[in-house]
């Protein structure tokens, strides 16, 4: 057999087993749609893609010491085996969309995660986010950041004017002439700054970006989405 033969034997082989292969997925797929067990292979998918995502992430150690900042609000314990760090902008509608289904999770898992809160504003999209992450962070000074979060999120707007973040320091109880004094300091300017820093040297281009143990995913995610990956996650530091 010549050598221009032998190579296009090979090549019709490789295709044939292609084909086993592709029919044989369709078949899988089929009987788990009927069987109603999609779920699995769904989640075969996922920590493929995550495996992927860790092996090719371009997010440095120094970047990843960075991002779990210890002076940045949080919520979990702090040895929890899935850290998550969100990158967030309160006038952020997509945002908005992830806000309910994450505080829900950790929340209900503490012991499972850990979620750190950094600020992203992009004022040019949404005007006053600087001023709400400042608020926010003006709000962790007298120990309520998670109310005032919630609270900026539950009002749902893309837009945010001194009177609406004064009026959402009102309703969850803060001092308001402290709060004021607080949000003319530079130094909660520059917290807000490093963070856009810190997210801009991991490779953070929008809101919300997520850091699942360093591993980056931007976008909203939904409740499944959202434990599929802690269980992924979860999953991999057994």
């Amino acid at each position: 057999m010549s050598r221009r033969s032998s190579i296009l034997w090979f090549l019709l082989v490789l295709i044939a087993l292609g084909l086993v292969a592709f029919v044989w997925q369709v078949a899988v797929y089929y009987q788990a749609i009927r069987s109603g067990e999609v779920s699995p292979i769904l989640l075969q998918r996922l920590e493929s893609s995550v495996s992927r995502l860790q092996a090719n992430k371009n997010v440095t150690d120094a970047d990843l010491s960075r991002l779990a900042n210890s002076s940045s609000p949080s919520m979990g314990e702090v040895g929890a085996p899935v850290t998550i760090v969100e990158f967030l902008d309160y006038g952020c509608p997509f945002c908005r969309r992830s806000f309910e289904p994450v505080r829900e999770l950790v929340t209900n898992r503490p012991q499972d995660v850990r979620l750190i809160i950094r600020d992203f504003p992009v004022e040019e999209l949404h005007p006053g986010a600087i001023a709400a992450a400042i608020g926010a962070r003006c709000a962790q000074e007298q120990g309520k950041f998670w109310a005032y979060h919630d609270k900026l999120f539950v009002m749902d707007v893309r837009e945010f004017d001194d009177n609406m973040l004064s009026q959402a320091a009102r309703e969850v109880g803060l001092d308001e002439s402290e709060w004021n004094t607080c949000r003319k300091s530079d130094a909660v300017l520059f917290k807000i700054r490093k963070d856009v820093e810190d997210g801009l040297s991991a490779g953070v281009t929008g809101t919300p970006t997520f850091f699942f143990n360093g591993t980056r995913i931007q976008g909203a995610l939904d409740r499944d989405m959202l434990t599929l990956l802690v269980d992924t996650f979860l999953k991999q530091t057994e």
